[in-house]
């Protein structure tokens, strides 16, 4: 199997963990008023960083430049998930770009950020000569 396939398909392990994140952010965490929001894409954060961590290093013969794509490709998929739920709830692209205000309490820029950098990041912390 093609190792961007196998890069996208660790993706998808993470849809899950996203929307099980976001249940538990409004049956438990709102509980906790305007931190509920922030703690939520703090946890969320994890969850990508430790499937990153623990499937991404899996993949044989990458390079650096393999390791960067992969971010790149998961930032776009997250980027495009959030926006197809935005769209399915009757909004658009301006609600996008709305969660990307940090100042309202919403981590999301963190979130697609991690998406960004985990494969690299783990892979690097998994002892891969990057080259």
């Amino acid at each position: 199997m093609n190792k961007y396939i196998k890069a996208v398909a660790i993706w998808v392990l993470i849809i899950p963990l996203a929307i099980l994140n976001g249940i538990f952010r409004e049956n438990v965490l709102s509980k906790m008023g305007d931190f509920s929001l922030p703690l939520s894409g703090i946890i969320l954060c994890l969850c990508i960083f430790l499937v990153a961590l623990l499937f991404v290093p899996k993949i044989k013969n990458c390079t650096r430049n393999d390791y960067i794509i992969f971010g790149v490709i998961w930032f776009v998929l997250t980027n495009l998930f959030d926006l197809a739920l935005y769209i399915r709830e009757g909004g658009g692209f301006g609600d996008l770009l709305k969660s990307y205000n940090f100042l309202t309490g919403n981590l999301w820029v963190l979130v697609v950020l991690t998406s960004l950098i985990s494969p690299f990041l783990s892979a690097k912390i998994r002892n891969r000569d990057l080259q």
